[in-house]
Formats: structure tokens, sequence, C-alpha cells
């Protein structure tokens, strides 16, 4: 069964990095894939910078929208 996500609860693990762009959150893909046990290589994804242990790296992100999207799709 899936997880359900809930934005709120996102923005508050850590294990989760994620970044606020033009008012909406993106979420690290790598990140989502391990916090949902499921391969997520199907979103539609951009890249954006997150700053990690004093280092940016430009990462592969998503939207909560678009990775529900291809969630449901997977269901149907």
């Amino acid at each position: 069964m899936n997880k359900t996500l809930k934005l709120k609860i996102l923005l508050q693990d850590v294990s989760i990095h994620k970044v606020q762009f033009d008012k909406e959150w993106f979420f690290d893909l790598k990140d989502m894939q391990d916090y949902l046990n499921e391969d997520l290589s199907e979103v539609e994804s951009v890249h954006l910078p997150f700053k990690i242990d004093d280092e940016i790296i430009e990462t592969k992100c998503a939207t909560l929208e678009d990775i529900e999207r291809i969630r449901k799709i997977k269901d149907a």
C-alpha cells in the first residue's frame, strides 16, 4: 500500500531535502524514492540547487503534485 503524502509532514521531515521556488515546494526525488520505497523515475522533474553540508548540489526534484500524479497512474 502506498504511503499517503502530506505536505506538512514532508516539510517537517529532515531526511527529505526540499526547496521553495516561486512559492512552490520541490522535493529531492532520490530522498522521496527512499522515503516511499518506490521508483519515481517517471516523475517529471527539474534540476534545482540544494545546499547540503555547506555544498551546493544540483539535483532532480519535483513538486508533490507531480509525484502524486505518477503514483496514481501506477496504481490504476
